[in-house]
């Protein structure tokens, strides 16, 4: 059969060169359907999965048999230049390429067509780079987006990040060659690229969206260190449009785009925190944010503009945004607390985490799933070390942390000099040696010794009902702390007369009494 297609393709060699001719005109690589439908078409004739099934030498017709993932048939009737199949798609469809493709290849380098056909789309790239305008870059990125990633409805998460990557080394090959235009290239390109992708990160399940959020955490460090080599070299005056349109791209991402909102209001925070500086821009962005009606699900515009009334100190304005903060949204007014930190604005802070805290109890107890409590509860005790708490505040504040406040809490009493209420907490809500630490016990031996005589004798009755030597072993560890605070504050006498009556109370305990005389005990 070889050799009948190669005289076949000799015989018909001016019609086959024809209608390649004609293909490459009718199609083109820079439109991802016509480019996806070559490839397909010459995957199908490569491996050999097209045949000619009859051939009729008078007539001039060709059938062929197409081993697709439906066989489809194909007739080619070369006299009165048709060409048709059963699978009724448009004109060119891949069954019909794919038989052209296996004529074609008796004739002529296959690999040399295909290869002339794609660098049309590489001749379009390249004026995209020389013609030196946002509009040219985005649709460079645009091209190479729809190529790669836009048609993949089904795309395992776990391939995104080495596509995207490859997009990206794609896009590389058209970097402008001077210095002063390759970090905005960089950082204009990642944030146009990442925001074509963002759709196929929404799909993931719940199994794979740590994934995600890690592969968004890359990413996001990458545009933060473009950010930073753009913002410190001198800006053109040529670059104000691109400017402009980076402008529009990050407004659109943070307010149309859909799924994980924090990443998305981090990387669009990283802009106008380090690049976009200017003062018109900023009121320029206050004033689409007001004028914004249709805005994605997950958004919360309030908090979106109060960061620009930080930005701008236009306090009165974030006073009366703060007046609307709902619990459910308080991770984004956190968010908010952070960027008035970073940029030294003590007065914002002040407003922020005072509003934050009428809310606290609610958000924590209601809202915030018990992992993340602990970590809120201290991120938000260090904010509060940062301004100057009332006690009213003070109070409110570790009530709503509850037991996870208990070591702020407990560097708050010491801080008072309230040792006694210190000592009441930690007999309520009893830990260990290792937790008193953390939480200043030291200072209170320091200061206050005496208030710990019952907390240690609590703590060493809790491991002597534990019944076992280990145990037994801490309780003595934990009365060598108390026979410390005896002797701080001068109760030898007292010290003495509770070592015989704890050996008294349990002289059958043998393996005890041998710790306590192991510990030497006695002032």
């Amino acid at each position: 059969m070889n050799t009948n297609i190669s005289e076949i393709a000799n015989k018909y060699e001016d019609y086959i060169r024809d209608s390649m001719a004609a293909i490459e005109l009718e199609l083109s690589s820079s439109v991802p359907e016509d480019e996806e439908l070559v490839r397909r078409a010459a995957f199908l004739a490569r491996h050999n999965y097209v045949k000619i099934s009859s051939y009729s030498e008078v007539l001039n017709i060709l059938h062929f048999v197409v081993q697709d993932a439906t066989p489809a048939t194909a007739i080619l009737y070369i006299n009165d230049d048709l060409f048709t199949c059963d699978c009724r798609n448009k004109k060119w469809c891949r069954h019909k390429l794919a038989a052209m493709f296996v004529l074609y290849q008796y004739v002529d380098s296959l690999s040399g067509w295909l290869e002339n056909f794609r660098s049309q789309k590489l001749n379009q790239l390249s004026l995209f780079k020389d013609e030196r305008t946002p509009e040219n870059w985005l649709k460079l990125v645009e091209n190479i987006y729809k190529v790669n990633l836009y048609d993949q409805e089904s795309l395992s998460p776990y391939l995104i990040e080495s596509i995207f990557s490859d997009m990206q080394s794609q896009i590389a090959r058209y970097m402008p060659l001077e210095r002063e235009w390759r970090s905005l290239y960089q950082l204009f390109t990642h944030m146009a690229l990442l925001s074509h992708t963002w759709k196929h990160l929404l799909s993931a399940n719940e199994s794979t969206r740590s994934y995600m959020a890690n592969f968004i955490e890359q990413e996001s460090q990458s545009l933060k260190d473009y950010i930073r080599l753009t913002a410190t070299k001198s800006r053109l005056f040529a670059t104000d449009p691109f400017y402009d349109t980076l402008q529009q791209m990050t407004h659109y991402f943070l307010v149309k785009q859909e799924g994980y909102f924090e990443e998305r209001l981090y990387i669009y925070t990283l802009f106008w925190e380090s690049m976009f500086n200017e003062k018109t821009r900023r009121e320029r962005e206050l004033e689409m944010l007001r004028l914004e009606k249709e805005f994605a699900s997950d958004v919360s515009l309030e908090g979106i503009r109060a960061m620009f009334f930080v930005m701008l100190k236009k306090y009165d304005d974030l006073q009366l945004s703060l007046a609307q903060i709902k619990a459910p949204e308080l991770l984004v007014w956190l968010d908010l607390a952070h960027f008035a930190e970073r940029n030294e604005d003590s007065e914002a802070l002040k407003m922020i985490v005072r509003a934050m805290l009428l809310h606290l109890d609610e958000f924590i107890n209601n809202w915030l799933a018990t992992r993340y409590r602990s970590n809120l509860v201290n991120t938000f005790n260090r904010l509060c070390t940062k301004i100057e708490l009332t006690d009213e505040e003070a109070e409110m504040l570790f009530a709503a942390s509850g037991m996870y406040g208990m070591q702020p809490f407990s560097r708050y009493l010491i801080e008072k000099k309230r040792f006694l209420e210190w000592a009441a907490l930690h007999h309520r809500f009893p830990s260990s040696l290792a937790y008193l630490e953390l939480c200043g016990v030291k200072d209170v031996l320091e200061y206050k010794p005496e208030v710990l005589l019952p907390l240690y004798h609590s703590l060493a009755l809790e491991e002597v009902s534990q019944k076992s030597r280990q145990h037994y072993k801490q309780a003595v560890r934990v009365w060598k702390k108390m026979k410390a605070a005896s002797k701080k504050s001068a109760k030898n006498e007292f010290w003495n007369q509770y070592v015989d009556m704890i050996r008294q109370q349990y002289k059958r305990l043998r393996a005890l009494q041998e710790e306590i005389e192991k510990g030497n005990l006695k002032l």
